[in-house]
């Protein structure tokens, strides 16, 4: 029998079949697998990204927490906080609540002898320190209510970063979820690593801002979430979590402002667009009512009033302030408006009718001039005006008493200022700047995507010109554009009339094409941001303290713009828009990348700086004295900058600190304790307060242009300064028996000067426009100093005078006649190359002039002269200083000019006339003369 063949396509469709019936089920699983993990992926992407989140806070805490080895106390060997004035007094009460579980109704540690209110300052913090510090306790049993008060803002910022990351992540909520996530992710890089936070949240300096920050975005978070969300009893709940947020913002720092200005406009602008019905409003209802509860809170008793009761916000201030008032007025504006709309009122109706005007704004408008009417027959017409004229000088310039102007971090910023802040420059270029500046104008372009191109570009060119006009209207000093100016106010203002034109010209547009709905497709979320973001722009134009809250603010509009320009450039179809989105995504990313590089770098450096240094272990030092050597009565008086250092490290009482809730007595310590001409009147201003010590620093100095200014009258008869001049060897001159010494610099007069002119007429040198060029000074060969002689300057003409007055080698001389005024001369410690120092004698000299050379500052601390009622009772050198003196350094007293001035820290007991009597004028706390604490225009 013959065997059986197959075919051979029999046979290859047989293989092929039996092959593919064994792989099929192989390629399904793997299918299935793969299925599966992407699935798993998707599921577990959300964790991924809180992994990345928590590797940021990770960041965040590490470099704010880099200064914590040098927090040390040199003359105890204990914890200490940074070099920062306010965070003491948070730190004093965090003790007294720990040690007694409340604070004293009257702190009478401060303004002794009346003391203050801790209900009128914002004492939550010192509640939260004390708080923590149990917490802390828990873990770390050993630890002292200073550590934990050293921790507090570095973890509190880790919680800030949180609540930053939610608040991010929901502007963009309506964005892909892993497109919201990595631009929340982003923003929360920039945010934590921006260096103008950094001060206010590291490790050592427990700042209101520490946590303000915190509550200002949960805030904002929550607010976002409950106007979201659909249903009313989810939007109430998230409604009075954001209530309950900004009581706790306003009973911590004053930047509870920004929320009660930005949520009330972003609440109108929704409701004019058509988004606010009335869940909506009821949600607004929930946020005023729980802030306005939690703000001033109505049991008066228990530890819940105890902690959150303050007299800082009373019924009246939120009705009648400027910054609260709007938050109040949208109740009546929006809430009245929903009930006519309902109601719908057919005389109303009617002109509503005619206006031809959308109902919710018609409305507005009408309501509008109605309450304007009320308040002006409520609270007269001057009421308004003056609110208005505030309103203007808070755009322009925020400050008008002498002590805003005085204080350094309170003074306006120009552009030039904003770039150092908002770096890295690169090729002149101020990358953080112009990436928020441009991604803002990228959100708002999304803001108004949904309504006709043709408006769309108007929006957007009125939005840009809008910012340019904001930012670069104060752009320098010296240029075209200062901020006080004319053409400087009309850019500023006309941005925003323009801008505002623009709103009313689409608006009008859209009404008339039909398209008036499509507003409504507008994101709130972009709403509420670009109105925080543009108040942070004002804010920060206002004060150079206030670059910080912008800081936080702009990361959002940074992290939208390279995040969405990426995405726009893997969906672009469009071979050259996709080519040059590429580019530019790239571009973004490269800078974003070496932005955050560079921010962490001068963060991590800069970080390990915040810690006590040679100036605070000068002070550690004093107030150890302080503590050991003057009884617990003791009641001191300095300038008000050293309070809660006296308080909190030398546990005394003192006159003044740096609250300055009393600005009258700063006005009488300027004008008695520092400037005065003779010691009558400040033992008259001293003894009231019972005061038992003085106390004056070496900064006082360079601080005397600020405490004249607030101790003048309103003639501004005590304004002067303290100029340096240092002493050029290459012109000094000798003779026989004498050397002459050349001492350049340059200062404006800061009096009238009378002086003989070469043909023997008096010339006047008139302050401010007349000049010191120089000043010569002689000595013999003994060292005995010669009358010295100024070079004035005056229209180019060169004109000389001996002045009356010297003091070298703690000798003081009065040489009888000359102009009255004189000078201090002091030791220069010049550093050679080879890293040794060499002392040059007379190396430096202070010029005072009239109003200087007679002053208290002067006769006590730079004279010593003898008093029968000051008494030096201690000294304390410099760091630098003492150190010279340990090494034998011969040559060297109690100043040096090295890096600046270094001198000592002097104590004086205080004791008065048996005859001297109280004069209570000296206790009251307002000024008698309300142009002493008003700035004089062309003074500064």
């Amino acid at each position: 029998m013959e065997e059986e063949k197959l075919k051979p396509t029999e046979d290859l469709h047989s293989v092929q079949s039996e092959i593919h019936s064994k792989e099929a089920p192989k390629t399904d699983e793997i299918e299935k697998r793969k299925e599966n993990i992407l699935n798993f992926a998707k599921k577990k992407a959300s964790w991924i990204y809180y992994l990345i989140l928590a590797g940021i806070i990770y960041v965040a805490v590490y470099i704010r927490t880099l200064n914590m080895p040098r927090l040390r106390d040199i003359t105890t060997n204990t914890w200490t906080l940074g070099p920062d004035l306010d965070p003491f007094l948070f730190l004093r009460w965090a003790k007294e609540i720990v040690a007694n579980g409340s604070l004293a109704s009257i702190d009478m540690m401060r303004y002794f002898p009346l003391g203050y209110s801790s209900a009128n300052e914002m004492k939550l913090l010192a509640y939260l320190i004390a708080g923590f510090h149990k917490l802390i306790s828990i873990i770390y049993e050993e630890a002292t209510v200073t550590y934990s008060a050293v921790l507090f803002p570095a973890v509190m910022f880790g919680l800030t970063a949180i609540a930053f990351f939610l608040f991010a992540r929901k502007v963009v909520h309506k964005q892909k979820p892993n497109t919201r996530n990595i631009i929340a992710l982003l923003a929360t890089a920039f945010f934590v690593l921006v260096p103008s936070l950094l001060p206010r949240t590291i490790a050592g300096i427990p700042e209101k801002e520490s946590v303000g920050f915190l509550f200002m975005f949960l805030t904002l978070y929550f607010f976002l979430e409950a106007f979201t969300s659909e249903k009313l009893n989810k939007g109430i709940i998230f409604g009075v979590l954001s209530g309950i947020s900004t009581a706790l913002m306003a009973l911590t720092w004053g930047g509870m402002v920004m929320l009660f200005l930005s949520i009330p406009i972003a609440t109108l602008t929704a409701f004019i667009i058509g988004k606010v019905k009335w869940k909506e409003f009821c949600i607004y209802l929930a946020w005023f009512f729980s802030a306005y509860i939690f703000m001033m809170p109505y049991l008066k008793s228990g530890i819940i009033y105890e902690i959150f009761a303050s007299t800082r916000y009373e019924v009246s201030d939120i009705v009648f302030s400027v910054s609260t008032s709007i938050a109040v007025a949208m109740i009546f504006l929006i809430g009245a408006s929903l009930f006519l709309i309902k109601k719908d009122n057919k005389k109303i109706a009617e002109l509503e009718k005619r206006s031809k005007l959308p109902k919710e704004l018609f409305y507005v408008l009408f309501l509008t001039v109605v309450l304007g009417i009320i308040v002006t027959f409520a609270v007269g017409p001057a009421f308004i005006m003056g609110s208005l004229a505030e309103i203007k000088n808070s755009l322009v310039s925020p400050l008008v008493s002498r002590f805003g102007l005085t204080v350094a971090e309170n003074k306006q910023p120009y552009f030039t200022d904003w770039e150092g802040s908002f770096g890295p420059i690169k090729l002149k270029i101020p990358l953080f700047f112009w990436m928020f500046f441009i991604g803002a104008v990228t959100m708002f372009s999304y803001l108004v995507s949904s309504i006709d191109k043709r408006y769309k570009r108007f929006l957007i060119i009125g939005y840009l010109i809008f910012l340019i006009s904001l930012i670069f209207s104060r752009s320098s000093a010296g240029g075209t554009f200062n901020g006080d100016n004319g053409i400087s106010i009309l850019l500023y203002f006309g941005g925003a009339i323009l801008f505002f034109a623009i709103i009313v010209y689409c608006y009008k547009k859209l009404i008339e094409i039909g398209e008036l709905d499509k507003l409504k497709e507008i994101d709130f979320g972009y709403v509420l941001y670009l109105v925080v973001f543009t108040l942070g722009l004002i804010i920060a134009r206002g004060g150079i303290r206030f670059i910080m809250v912008l800081g936080a603010i702009a990361p959002v509009a940074i992290a939208f713009l390279v995040i969405k320009t990426a995405e726009r450039s893997l969906t672009e179809k469009g071979e050259m828009k996709k080519l040059f989105l590429g580019g530019l995504a790239i571009a973004l990313i490269l800078a974003s990348i070496f932005t955050l590089w560079a921010y962490y770098k001068e963060d991590s450096a800069s970080a390990r700086g915040f810690a006590p240094g040679p100036y605070q272990w000068q002070w550690q030092k004093a107030m150890e004295w302080v503590r050991e050597n003057t009884p617990e009565s003791s009641v001191f008086i300095h300038w008000w900058d050293y309070g809660y250092w006296v308080q909190s490290i030398g546990e005394r009482a003192t006159a003044l600190d740096g609250g300055n809730a009393i600005g009258y007595w700063n006005h009488l310590m300027g004008r008695y304790g520092l400037t005065g001409p003779n010691e009558t009147e400040a033992l008259e201003f001293f003894y009231p307060h019972k005061v038992t010590h003085l106390l004056i620093d070496s900064t006082d100095i360079g601080k005397y242009t600020a405490f004249s200014s607030i101790g003048s009258d309103d003639s501004y008869d005590r304004f002067a300064w303290i100029s340096n001049f240092g002493r050029d060897d290459r012109q000094t001159r000798e003779t026989q028996n004498e050397t002459f010494y050349m001492y350049t610099g340059g200062a404006s007069l800061d009096d009238d000067i009378m002086i003989n002119g070469s043909d023997g007429r008096e010339i006047l040198l008139p302050r401010r426009a007349a000049g010191i060029a120089a000043i010569i000074v002689g000595e013999d060969k003994d060292k005995k100093i010669k009358q010295p002689e100024a070079i004035f300057v005056y229209n180019n003409q060169q004109y000389s005078g001996k002045l009356r007055y010297a003091y070298s080698d703690n000798e003081f001389y009065d040489f009888g006649s000359g102009i009255d005024a004189g000078v201090f001369l002091f030791p220069r410690l010049d550093q050679t190359s080879d890293g040794r120092v060499s002392l040059v004698r007379n190396g430096v000299l202070m010029y005072l002039g009239s109003r200087t050379v007679h002053s208290q500052l002067a006769r006590l601390y730079l004279f010593e002269q003898e008093s029968d009622y000051f008494k030096l009772a201690y000294s304390q050198d410099g760091y630098i200083v003492e150190n010279l003196k340990s090494q034998g350094l011969t040559g060297i007293d109690e100043f040096v000019w090295y890096q600046g001035l270094q001198g000592p820290i002097k104590i004086w007991e205080v004791t008065y006339p048996k005859d001297i009597q109280v004069k209570e004028d000296f206790l009251r706390k307002d000024f008698p003369n309300p142009e002493f604490d008003q700035a004089k225009p062309g003074e500064y």
